[in-house]
């Protein structure tokens, strides 16, 4: 007998796309790869990298200053999911 969240995906197509979305390994895409990248040297450049701490900051299409991450990932809200 299957459970009940395997059935769910089984007869219902919009929970099983978002299912398999939030499975779907992250990090394959080049742009993904390009904006951590980017964003990794900016971190070296202010001496954060490796460090925990601030997030740096992509404001107008560039890579601004520091900001606290609760801030800078909570911007955006559901369209970030």
């Amino acid at each position: 007998m299957a459970k009940s969240s395997t059935e769910t995906y089984r007869t219902n197509a919009k929970s099983r796309a978002k299912h398999v979305k939030d499975n779907s390994p992250g990090g394959k895409y080049a742009h993904t790869k390009s904006y951590k990248r980017a964003h990794s040297k900016a971190r070296r450049a202010l001496g954060i990298m490796g460090k925990g701490g601030k997030d740096v900051v992509k404001k107008n299409g560039k890579l601004r200053g520091r900001e606290s991450i609760k801030i800078n990932r909570g911007r955006g809200g559901a369209q970030r999911k």
